[in-house]
């Protein structure tokens, strides 16, 4: 890069200029000069975003994932909301002050002052209560936080599997390519001593761009799968060890599960509070006035103690019931639905683990015939006993079995880590 930003330097610097000619040559050396340093500067940010397999690439996704970081945000609320039902009143004081005076009309000295304070007063076992809602809704919280950290998991375990699909496939296409580059030199060579007619150079040379035309799709398709993960994870892909298979979790540990079943504990002990809070709080106030009936009378000082007892309204109190009820129901249907989800999650899985090492088993020996056929088939080609023809298709069926051998050892792989996802097991 110093090289590069050197011989900017030396391009604008003031030089004498002797004519039209030198002037135009100037201009575009300042041109071509410009567009190495913009490719330059693209291909530095480029490596600046470093390189993630898919543990980092999972805890890169969970830091940037918008859910997620909506849901730690609330987690502040539950804890002021638990705070709140420790402390000694549940609401603030509220100071009233008042002036009474005849002096509008007709004055006859009528003055008074008036100064209260009111504080609200818990209704019976309503901290309680609602200490175990805040408690319950934080239980709630953390798992749904554990749900959504899985179904971040997924998308990440999906994108960087299919990013090592799709470099399985550009290694293929590059083997292919190589040897169909060493078959059209071999035949350049043997047209040249007269061994091997024209045509079985270009039958050897449309093989080439065949499989030119095939790198550069799977190449494609590579960069394509490195943008997807990418911006989910802002970080590059890069190979990394896969996964292992994880133990089976006990029963009813999936965060899934747990996330429904804690949702079903929050729902009831919102129908706990409202059964609590059945009214407004009632308050509490001290009155303080200093008054006077007329001109000449003395003044006075009272003291009151007031207390307001809101009443109960039947109507208000059966729709905040039947809404915390609508949670407890909400929950228990969604962990019956989880629990079946993930009993079938954990079986589909094992039923793909199970083929994708069959598939594999199958491509490898698939993979090893049609290598021994090709080498044979060359062999008779060299004695002449075969047209090349017959050479350039089984090396294309070579070359797309290897394809499918390597495709199949990434789908092993990620069978374990859909076995792993299946389980409600984040990567590690």
């Amino acid at each position: 890069m110093t090289y590069f930003v050197a011989l900017w330097r030396g391009c604008v610097a003031e030089t004498p200029v002797v004519g039209p000619l030198d002037g135009r040559r100037q201009r575009v050396r300042v041109a071509v000069l410009r567009g190495v340093l913009a490719g330059v500067a693209a291909a530095v940010a480029v490596a600046g975003a470093s390189a993630a397999d898919l543990r980092e690439g999972f805890a890169a996704a969970a830091a940037l994932s918008a859910p997620l970081r909506t849901l730690e945000a609330e987690r502040a609320v539950l804890l002021a909301r638990r705070e709140r039902a420790a402390s000694l009143l549940p609401g603030g004081a509220s100071v009233t002050l008042g002036y009474r005076t005849n002096q509008v009309l007709r004055d006859h000295g009528l003055r008074e002052y008036e100064g209260e304070v009111g504080v609200p007063l818990w209704l019976p076992g309503e901290a309680r209560a609602l200490r175990g809602a805040a408690e319950a809704q934080l239980a709630a919280l953390e798992t749904s936080i554990a749900r959504e950290r899985l179904a971040v998991a997924g998308e990440v375990r999906a994108d960087w599997w299919a990013w090592r699909d799709a470099a399985a496939v550009r290694d293929a296409a590059r083997t292919r390519l190589t040897q169909a580059r060493a078959l059209e030199r071999d035949l350049a060579r043997r047209v040249a001593g007269g061994l091997t007619p024209e045509a079985d150079r270009l039958a050897a040379t449309a093989a080439v761009r065949e499989a030119e035309a095939a790198l550069r799709a799977a190449e494609l398709a590579l960069r394509q799968a490195a943008v997807t993960f990418r911006s989910l994870t802002g970080r590059e892909p890069s190979d990394g060890a896969p996964e292992a298979e994880a133990a089976p979790p006990r029963d009813g540990a999936d965060p899934r599960a747990v996330a429904a079943r804690a949702t079903v504990e929050a729902g009831r002990a919102a129908e706990r509070l409202v059964q609590v809070r059945d009214r407004l709080n009632p308050e509490m106030a001290l009155q303080l006035r200093h008054e006077r009936d007329a001109f000449g009378e003395p003044w006075g000082t009272r003291l009151a103690v007031l207390f307001t007892i809101p009443l109960g309204s039947p109507p208000l109190q059966r729709e905040r019931m039947a809404a915390a009820q609508a949670i407890t129901t909400a929950g228990s249907a969604a962990a019956i639905v989880a629990d079946r989800s993930v009993e079938g999650g954990v079986a589909r899985a094992r039923e793909a683990q199970d083929a994708a090492a069959s598939v594999l088993r199958s491509t490898e020996a698939r993979h090893a015939a049609l290598a021994g056929q090709t080498a044979l088939y060359e062999a008779a080609w060299r004695g002449g006993e075969l047209p090349l023809i017959e050479v350039i298709r089984a090396r294309a069926a070579l070359a797309e079995a290897d394809a499918a051998r390597l495709r199949a050892g990434v789908a092993v792989g990620r069978a374990a880590s859909d076995l792993n996802q299946a389980f409600g097991v984040e990567p590690r």
